[in-house]
C-alpha cells in the first residue's frame, strides 16, 4: 500500500480574542484549488469529552431590556412554546455550566448544530462569536473564555429575522418565525493537536471489486509550541468497531507550527470491500488517530460506506448500476415542534419511508440534521442534500460582497464540509426554484465542484434549463404525465424532484371527500410506471413526505397543510400504501388458477442492487406455507410455481409477503386462486303479494308485503320507503352534478379558522314538470320529469314486493360543468350509521385500516374528537381513517369507487346497492340525516398540482350533453 500526502501549511492563524469569530481553516481541492472553510472539526458528536447542553434553558424575549427569566426547552423554537418575540429583536437564552479542571490542557469548542437564524455568542461576558444561517453548524472555540472546574455563564442571542431567514423563505414558508436553537447544542473538549478536518473518499477499480480508501485531513495545532514528530494512523474496522479489516500509518516530515494547520491525504488499498447502497448499506468504522512522539493526541471514528457514483451520458450509476430513485421530499416537520425536530423522529422517518418502498430523500429547501443523515447511512437511503435558498432571488445579495461570501457561499460548503464522507449522500442541490442562477448561484456551484468532485449538482426548479446547462443533473418540478415522453431522450439525467403533489390545497374537497386521497394513486401509477421505463429520468420525489402543519400554543393552525403520505403525527394516510405499492421494487402477478396441486406465480425484479434470491418471499394458503425462490438478476422476470397440495376453497386467498434483503417487509400480495362458481338457474318464484294503493291528499301510499312506498304527487319525491315497519330511505332523490373545485383559501394555511362548509350541494332550483305513475299489481312505477338549474330529464322507478327498486335516470346538461362527481342522492335515516361495501380496489390487499380497501365496514363516529382540515391538533392514538368531522370518518364520508357492492343500515335494516363495479358511493351526515350519493361518475379531484394527472379523468359537460345511469338497490 502506498501512502499519498500533500502538505499545505495554512497561514490562518486562530481567532482566540475576546471578540474571536468562527475559526477558518483553508483546503487544498484535488486541482489546487484552495477554498475557506469555517471550521466544523470532523465526528465531533461522537468525543468522548462532550458536555450535553440540551434540555431547560433561561429565556427572554427582548434580550436587550427583559431579564432571562422564563424556562424554555433547547433544542426547540420559541414560538412552539408559546413566546412571542417582536420582529427583528434578539431574544436570550441563558445557560450554566461547568468546564471539569480535568480538560485544562485541552481545547473547548462550543457545538452549535443549528441556531436560526442570526445569533451572538457571549461566554462569561464576552462575545465569543456571532453567524448567519439557520440551517447549518457551527463552531467556536472557546478556551479564552471559560473557567476552569467553575461555573461558567453561556448567553446566545438569537434573532429570527435575517437576510438568512429570508434567503431560505424559511419562516415565509412555515408561517410562523422559526427562531430558537433548533438542534442540538454541546461542548467539547479536543487534544491541542486535534484533527480540523476529515472527509474519506472510496474509489473502486474497474471491475468494481477493490477499493481505495482515500482521507484528507487537516491537523491543527492549538498547543503552544511546535509539533514533535507526528504521525497519521488510519484502522479499517468492519460495522462491528472491532473486527480489524485494514490499516495505515504514516509519518509527517514536518512540524507544524503553534496556531497553524497542515493539510495531509492518506490513502490505502481495501480487498473485495462489502460496497454499500441502500439495499445493502454496509457500513465500516474508519479510526483516524494523530500521535505525537508515539502518544495518541486526537482520535476520530467515522462510518463509512464503499460507493462510487459517476454520470454516464443521461443515466446516473451507482457502483457501476444504474440507478432509479424512488423518493419523497423531506421536510423536518413535527405538528408542536415545529422545525425543530425531536423523538428521535429522523430514524422513525427513515424507518417509515423505507417500509414504504423509498430509496431517496430530498431533504427540502435545507440541509438536515446530522442524525438523518446518520440514519440514512445505516438503514439505507440515498440522499439529496439540498442547499438552504429558496425563492432567493427576492432577497439582494450581490456577488463579491461580504455578505454573498457569508450566506451563499459559507452555507454552501458548510453543508457540503459536514456531509460529504457520507455514502447516503447522493447529490447537492443548489438550491430550490430561485431564479437568477448566474447571479446567485454560478459560483456556489462551482465551489461545489471543486470541494467534492465526487457527486453530481442539481438545481431544484421548474424546468431544466434554470442552470443554464451547467451542472450534471437537471429537473423539472411537476412535469406531468407526458414528462417521461418529453425527456425520453434528454442529454443530462432529470429528476423529478417534486411531482405527483398529493391533495392539499383542495381541502373544500378534502374535508367533504377525503376519497380524493385514496383516488390519487390511479394517476401516480401511470406516471412511475412511465418513469420507470425511461432511462434519462432518473425518478423522482413525491410532494411531499409528511404533512406540513403547525398547531401554535395560541390555537392558530399554521402551514402548508396535508401534502404527506404521512401525516405530521407519522400516521399513514391512504397515500402511503399507494406509494409502497407503486414503488415496490417486486411485483408479483397470478399468472393461473390452482391446477393439479401448482399456482403460477409470475415475479419481476425491480430492485437496483440485488438478485431476487436475496428476498425472502413467503406465501400462505389456508392451512399450507412456503417460500418461492428464484435465481433472478435485476430487470429480470419469471414464472415460478408454487405447490399447493389441497385444492382451496373459492373464499381462500393466498396472500404472498416480500421482505428485501435488510429484511423489510416491501409488499403484500393476496390472490384468489379458484373461481367463484354461481349457478344463476332461476329458482321458482313465490307468488308476488299484490301491491296495495291508497291516495290521501297529496300522498299516494303503495304497499305490497312488508314494503311501503309514500310518494308525493306535488313535490315529485318519495317520501318515505319503509320495509316491516321501518324507515330505509326517507327523502326524495336529488340529481347532484357537482363540478370540480381547487379552493381551500389559498396555499397556506395562516391562522384563522380553517372551518369550510360541506361540498355537497345538490343541483340547484329544481321544478318538477311531469309525474307519471303506473298502480300495477306487480309493481309500483313511477316516472318524474324535472329541471334543475344545471340539467333536465327524467328519473323513473321501478318498486318490487321483494324489496327491489330499479331507477333509470337521464338528464340533459343544459350549460358547461367539469364535475368533479354526478349521480343521486339519497336520503337515509339518521341511524343508518354503518356503510360496507364490496369494489374493484387498485390493489388485491391493502391494511385493515385504509379508506380503499376492497372490502369494508366503516362507521360514521369514532371516539375521536371533531378534528378541522389538518386533522387532529393532540397526538392521537387511532389511525388516520377514524379522525372525523361533522360529516363523519374519514373512513365513512370518503368515495369508496367502483362498487360491485355497498350498504347503508342500522343493524336491523338496510339500503344497499348492487353494482356493476362501475359505480361509486359516498355517505355523509348532514343535520336532517345521512346521505348518500350513489355517483354514476368520479374522479380523481381539482388540487393544482396534480392536475395534469387527474384530468386523465375528467368528462367536462357542456349544454347538451346526456348523463344517465341505473341505480339497483335492494331495501331490506
Amino acid at each position: 500500500m502506498k501512502l499519498f500526502y500533500r502538505i499545505f501549511t495554512v497561514l490562518m492563524f486562530f481567532a482566540i480574542a475576546a471578540h474571536a469569530q468562527i475559526q477558518k481553516i483553508t483546503y487544498s481541492t484535488a486541482d489546487k484549488q484552495l477554498l475557506k472553510l469555517n471550521r466544523i472539526s470532523p465526528a465531533a458528536s461522537k468525543q468522548p469529552n462532550k458536555i450535553a447542553l440540551d434540555g431547560t434553558w433561561q429565556f427572554s424575549t427582548d434580550i436587550n431590556t427583559l431579564p432571562t427569566d422564563k424556562n424554555i426547552q433547547v433544542p426547540g423554537e420559541w414560538v412552539m412554546q408559546g413566546f412571542e418575540v417582536k420582529n427583528s429583536v434578539y431574544a436570550g437564552y441563558k445557560k450554566n455550566f461547568e468546564i471539569p479542571q480535568s480538560w485544562k490542557n485541552k481545547r473547548i469548542k462550543l457545538r452549535f448544530d443549528a441556531v436560526y437564524s442570526e445569533a451572538e455568542i457571549w461566554v462569561n461576558g464576552k462575545k465569543t462569536a456571532s453567524h448567519l444561517g439557520g440551517f447549518t453548524p457551527f463552531e467556536i472555540d472557546i478556551n479564552n473564555a471559560v473557567k476552569w472546574g467553575a461555573g461558567n455563564e453561556l448567553l446566545v442571542k438569537v434573532k429570527s429575522e435575517s437576510k438568512a431567514d429570508s434567503l431560505a423563505s424559511a419562516s415565509t414558508y412555515a408561517v410562523h418565525p422559526l427562531g430558537g436553537i433548533s438542534r442540538k447544542v454541546y461542548i467539547m473538549a479536543l487534544e491541542p493537536v486535534n484533527f480540523a478536518y476529515a472527509d474519506v473518499k472510496t474509489i473502486l477499480d474497474q471491475n468494481y471489486e477493490n477499493a481505495t480508501l482515500s482521507a484528507d485531513v487537516i491537523i491543527a495545532n492549538e498547543q503552544s509550541i511546535k509539533t514533535n514528530q507526528l504521525t497519521i494512523k488510519a484502522e479499517l474496522f468492519k460495522a462491528d468497531g472491532t473486527t480489524k479489516v485494514a490499516e495505515k500509518t504514516a509519518m509527517v516530515d514536518q512540524s507544524i507550527a503553534k496556531s497553524e494547520y497542515l493539510q495531509q491525504n492518506i490513502s490505502f488499498d481495501v480487498l473485495k470491500p462489502a460496497k454499500w447502497d441502500p439495499e445493502h448499506p454496509n457500513l465500516y468504522v474508519l479510526k483516524l488517530s494523530i500521535l505525537q512522539d508515539g502518544k495518541a493526541e486526537d482520535v476520530i471514528t467515522k462510518n463509512i460506506g464503499f460507493r462510487q457514483i459517476e454520470v454516464r451520458g443521461n443515466r446516473v450509476f451507482v457502483n457501476n448500476m444504474p440507478i432509479k430513485l424512488r423518493g419523497i421530499c423531506h421536510h423536518e416537520t413535527m405538528p408542536l415542534r415545529g422545525r425543530s425536530v425531536g423523538d428521535n423522529m429522523w430514524e422513525k422517518d427513515v424507518e417509515l419511508f423505507r417500509e414504504g418502498n423509498v430509496n431517496y430523500f430530498r431533504t427540502s429547501h435545507y440541509p438536515p440534521a446530522e442524525e438523518l443523515i446518520d440514519a440514512c447511512n445505516r438503514l439505507g437511503m440515498f440522499l439529496e442534500v439540498e442547499a438552504p435558498f429558496c425563492w432567493a432571488e427576492n432577497t439582494e445579495v450581490p456577488a463579491g460582497t461580504e455578505i454573498y461570501q457569508t450566506l451563499m457561499v459559507d452555507q454552501t460548503l458548510d453543508m457540503v464540509n459536514y456531509f460529504r464522507s457520507n455514502p447516503s449522500v447522493l447529490t447537492w442541490s443548489i438550491g430550490n426554484e430561485s431564479g437568477k442562477y448566474a447571479a446567485y448561484f454560478k459560483e456556489t456551484a462551482k465551489l461545489v465542484k471543486q470541494f467534492d468532485p465526487t457527486r453530481p449538482r442539481n438545481f431544484s426548479q421548474y424546468g431544466p434549463d434554470a442552470d443554464e446547462g451547467d451542472l450534471e443533473i437537471t429537473n423539472h418540478h411537476y412535469p406531468g404525465p407526458t414528462g417521461p415522453q418529453t425527456y425520453r431522450n434528454y442529454k443530462r439525467p432529470i429528476v423529478f424532484d417534486e411531482y405527483v403533489h398529493l391533495n392539499a390545497y383542495n381541502r373544500l374537497e378534502l374535508v367533504t371527500d377525503p376519497g380524493v386521497r385514496d383516488a390519487w394513486g390511479i394517476g401516480f401509477e401511470a406516471m412511475w410506471e412511465n418513469m420507470y421505463r425511461t432511462d434519462a429520468v432518473l425518478g423522482g420525489a413525491i410532494w411531499a413526505g409528511i404533512d406540513d402543519t403547525f398547531f401554535l400554543p395560541n390555537g392558530k393552525t399554521v402551514g402548508y397543510g396535508t401534502w404527506g403520505p404521512l401525516d405530521g403525527w407519522r400516521r399513514p394516510k391512504p397515500e402511503y400504501w399507494h406509494m409502497k405499492k407503486i414503488y415496490s421494487p417486486v411485483k408479483i402477478k397470478l399468472a393461473g388458477n390452482w391446477n393439479n396441486g401448482i399456482v403460477a406465480i409470475e415475479l419481476e425484479n425491480r430492485l437496483l442492487f440485488s438478485n431476487l434470491n436475496e428476498c425472502k418471499i413467503e406465501w400462505n394458503l389456508a392451512n399450507e406455507t412456503g417460500l418461492i425462490t428464484a435465481d433472478l438478476k435485476r430487470n429480470g422476470k419469471t414464472t415460478a410455481n408454487v405447490m399447493v397440495s389441497k385444492k382451496p376453497l373459492p373464499t381462500d386467498k393466498m396472500t404472498i409477503k416480500v421482505y428485501d434483503p435488510r429484511g423489510v417487509l416491501i409488499d403484500i400480495y393476496q390472490f384468489a386462486i379458484v373461481p367463484t362458481v354461481t349457478d344463476l338457474t332461476a329458482a321458482p318464484k313465490a307468488a308476488c303479494q299484490s301491491w296495495i294503493y291508497n291516495q290521501s291528499g297529496n300522498t299516494l301510499t303503495a304497499k305490497s308485503g312488508s314494503l311501503n312506498v309514500q310518494f308525493n304527487l306535488v313535490s315529485g319525491d318519495v317520501e318515505q320507503v319503509s320495509n316491516n315497519g321501518k324507515p330505509v330511505w326517507n327523502t326524495g332523490t336529488r340529481l347532484m352534478v357537482l363540478p370540480l373545485t381547487g379552493e381551500g383559501r389559498g396555499t397556506q394555511m395562516t391562522g384563522e379558522r380553517q372551518q369550510f362548509d360541506p361540498f355537497t350541494d345538490v343541483c340547484k332550483n329544481r321544478i318538477v314538470k311531469d309525474i307519471k305513475f303506473n298502480k300495477a299489481k306487480n309493481a309500483f312505477t313511477l316516472s318524474i320529469t324535472d329541471a334543475y338549474s344545471e340539467a333536465s330529464g327524467t328519473t323513473s322507478y321501478v318498486f318490487s314486493a321483494d324489496g327491489n327498486v330499479k331507477i333509470d335516470y337521464k338528464y340533459t346538461i343544459k350549460k358547461e360543468i367539469n364535475p368533479r362527481q354526478w349521480g343521486l342522492v339519497f336520503g337515509l335515516p339518521n341511524s343508518f350509521q354503518e356503510l360496507d361495501w364490496n369494489r374493484n380496489a387498485q390493489w388485491d390487499y391493502y391494511p385493515a385500516e385504509h379508506i380503499g380497501r376492497p372490502v369494508g365496514k366503516a362507521l360514521l363516529t369514532s371516539a375521536n374528537q371533531v378534528s378541522g382540515p389538518a386533522g387532529p391538533a393532540k397526538l392521537p392514538s387511532t389511525p388516520w381513517s377514524l379522525d372525523r368531522n361533522d360529516l363523519g370518518t374519514n373512513d365513512f364520508r370518503s368515495t369508496k369507487m367502483y362498487i360491485n357492492s355497498a350498504q347503508l343500515s342500522n343493524g336491523t335494516s338496510s339500503f344497499k346497492v348492487a353494482s356493476n363495479g362501475e359505480q361509486h358511493i359516498r355517505a355523509w351526515k348532514e343535520t336532517q340525516g345521512i346521505k348518500a350519493l350513489i355517483a354514476g361518475y368520479g374522479n380523481m379531484g381539482a388540487e393544482r398540482f396534480f392536475r395534469g394527472h387527474a384530468e386523465k379523468m375528467d368528462r367536462p359537460l357542456k349544454a347538451g350533453d346526456i348523463i344517465q345511469d341505473s341505480v339497483m338497490l335492494q331495501l331490506k
